[in-house]
């Protein structure tokens, strides 16, 4: 072999050679894109859910039809505690009923007795008021804002798998990262 064809040969496996790290230089910017927006995502939510916890609101999932459509089922629900004396009709509350369900309910107030402690309330797709006054002691909080369709999802999130789960795709996100950056390198 003569020099020359020795020269060609060396270049062209150069030349793969650099063809092979333009790969995995796409590769490990793409990788560290996907684990980002990832990472990215999963930070939103948590804060989405922590912060107003922070700012002392409750969240709670709606569960049934009782509040549509001015609050559809699987919205979530901020509710902040209040003085039951205070609310008046109209005002969205949160309540515990333990004959009705476990689960708070979020029904709107029709009306409130301050010298009985009760309030009655009525859910806006039911055609009647609630058969239970609610007690004071049993009111959570009044509502002051809710997101339709994310409840389920922030429920997920918070439940003990949710928590796994997280923390599982958080790992993941940061050995994307991790595998495209040594991939670029």
């Amino acid at each position: 072999m003569s020099s020359t064809e020795l020269n060609q040969v060396n270049n062209n496996e150069n030349d793969v050679k650099k063809d092979s790290r333009k790969g995995t230089g796409v590769l490990g910017r793409i990788l560290i894109a996907i684990g980002t927006v990832l990472m990215v995502f999963i930070v939103a939510v948590c804060l989405g859910l922590a912060i107003p916890r922070i700012a002392g609101y409750e969240t709670y999932v709606v569960v049934s039809g009782s509040m549509e459509p001015s609050i559809p089922v699987g919205s979530i629900v901020y509710a902040e505690p209040v003085d039951p004396k205070l609310l008046q009709s109209g005002d969205v509350i949160v309540f515990n009923d333990y004959t009705r369900s476990k689960a708070p309910i979020t029904h709107r107030v029709v009306s409130n007795d301050t010298a009985a402690g009760t309030i009655i309330t009525k859910g806006d797709a039911n055609a009647a008021r609630d058969v239970n006054p609610v007690t004071y002691d049993n009111v959570i909080g009044k509502v002051k804002a809710h997101v339709p369709r994310i409840g389920f999802t922030a429920a997920m999130f918070t439940s003990f798998l949710g928590k796994l789960v997280t923390a599982l795709l958080m790992l993941e996100a940061w050995l994307l990262i991790e595998v495209g950056r040594r991939l670029r390198a």
